[in-house]
């Protein structure tokens, strides 16, 4: 009987999941760092950390595959891992914005005012007083506007991520 081999799409659905949590938990690090600092620092070190992640998978594949899966092959399956990933990520951050800091948005917006206005060459400079003008007139994105940005900041990222990691991920399976 012939063995069933996943696609690099059913396994992008499946290790999607686990990727999505993962970006997930950058994203709402970085949304509570100004509350608790160290997630700060936690969220850097996840960020930071992503490349390795998608190579993970991107190896995985390729070892599965007996170390004949192509270039291509490997890149598409981080695209997809991106794509599926940040779509829940997206979600998930969509709530914590939404439901549990409603102004998150508007709080990094005063934060950045009041850094600016703090430095002299910045402190009647237009651009503070543009996003003091949008914070007074409630203009700035609203979360749905911010998470939708960036999903696809998240997946153009993923994109030239995967492509760098799937050259590495292509190394031989022996050694000479």
């Amino acid at each position: 009987m012939k063995e069933h081999k996943q696609s690099i799409y059913q396994k992008a659905s499946v290790w999607g999941i686990p990727f999505g949590l993962f970006l997930s938990c950058i994203g709402v690090t970085s949304v509570f760092a100004d509350w608790f600092q160290p997630l700060g620092f936690i969220s850097l070190v996840l960020l930071l950390s992503t490349p390795l992640v998608v190579y993970y998978f991107q190896r995985r594949h390729f070892v599965e595959e007996g170390g004949f899966a192509e270039y291509a092959e490997l890149w598409m399956l981080g695209i997809m891992l991106f794509m599926l990933g940040t779509v829940l990520a997206s979600f998930i951050m969509f709530l914590v914005i939404q439901l549990g800091r409603p102004e998150f948005i508007y709080d990094q917006a005063n934060m950045a005012i009041k850094t600016y206005s703090a430095m002299p060459e910045m402190r009647d400079s237009e651009m503070v007083n543009v996003l003091q003008r949008m914070v007074d007139e409630r203009k700035l994105p609203t979360p749905i506007e911010m998470v939708f940005n960036v999903f696809w900041f998240i997946t153009f990222g993923g994109c030239i991520t995967s492509a760098i990691t799937a050259l590495v991920a292509r190394r031989s399976l022996h050694k000479p």
